[in-house]
C-alpha cells in the first residue's frame, strides 16, 4: 500500500460555521468577530476567516471555541503544526470533549506522527468507543506502524459495521496482505472491484495479491 492517505475525510472543527455570508454588525464584540470568520469562510477566504478570529476579544480569544476553530482553518490552510496546537488547547479546556481530539487526528495523520495519532485516538476511543473516525485513523496508524495484524482487526470490525465503506473494506484487504493473508486481500479487493471498478487501491491491491487486475 503506498504511503499516501487513501482516504480523504473531512473533519468540521466548528459546528458553528454558516454557509451563507451574513451582514457584520456595529458593535464590534465577540459575536460580530465569529460572525466575520465565517462570513470569510463561506467565500473561501479561509485567511481571512482565521485573521478574524485572530482579532477576538479577551477572554473569548482563549476560549475553547476560539480554539477549536483555530484548529478547523489552520488544519485547512495546511498549517497542521499549529492546528495540532490549537486543538490541544481546546481539549485542554475541555477533558471530556471528543471533538477536539477528534479534529486533531486530521493533521496529526498530515504529518505523518503514527504515534501520537495512535494515542489521541484511544484518547477518543475512551469517551466514546463507537467513534467512527478515531476507530479508522487507529487502523490506519496501525497500518502505517506495520501492525498489519492489529489493523486487519480494527478494519474488519469496522467493515461489519459499515459493509459499504469501500476505503474500510481497502484498508482491510491491504492489512491481510501486509499480514500475509494474500488469498483474503484478494478476496476483499475483488469485492470493492464488484461495485467500485476503477478502485485504484483496490486494483493494485489485486494485483499485488496475485489476482488479475
Amino acid at each position: 500500500m503506498k504511503s499516501r492517505p487513501w482516504f480523504i475525510v473531512v473533519v468540521l472543527g466548528c459546528a458553528l460555521t454558516v454557509f451563507a455570508p451574513a451582514p457584520a454588525v456595529a458593535d464590534g464584540g465577540a459575536a460580530d468577530v465569529f460572525q466575520a470568520s465565517y462570513d470569510a469562510e463561506a467565500l473561501g477566504k479561509w485567511q481571512d476567516a482565521l485573521a478574524a478570529v485572530e482579532r477576538l476579544p479577551s477572554p473569548q480569544k482563549n476560549s475553547y471555541v476560539a480554539h477549536l476553530r483555530r484548529g478547523y482553518l489552520l488544519y485547512v490552510l495546511a498549517k497542521y503544526a499549529d492546528s495540532v496546537d490549537a486543538y490541544s488547547k481546546a481539549a485542554g479546556l475541555a477533558a471530556g470533549a471528543v471533538e477536539p481530539r477528534v479534529g486533531a487526528l486530521g493533521p496529526l495523520v498530515a504529518l505523518r506522527r503514527w504515534a501520537d495519532v495512535e494515542r489521541v485516538a484511544r484518547e477518543v476511543l475512551k469517551l466514546d468507543p463507537a467513534n467512527y473516525l478515531a476507530n479508522l485513523r487507529l487502523a490506519y496508524a496501525y497500518y502505517n506502524l506495520a501492525r498489519y495484524g492489529e489493523a486487519a482487526l480494527l478494519y474488519k470490525k469496522l467493515a461489519d459495521l459499515y459493509p459499504g465503506d469501500v476505503e474500510v473494506r481497502s484498508g482491510l484487504g491491504w492489512s491481510l496482505l501486509k499480514a500475509g493473508k494474500a488469498a483474503e486481500g484478494a478476496s476483499q479487493f475483488r469485492s470493492i472491484l464488484e461495485i467500485a471498478p476503477k478502485h485504484a487501491l483496490a486494483r493494485e491491491g489485486l494485483t499485488a495479491a496475485g489476482g488479475a487486475p
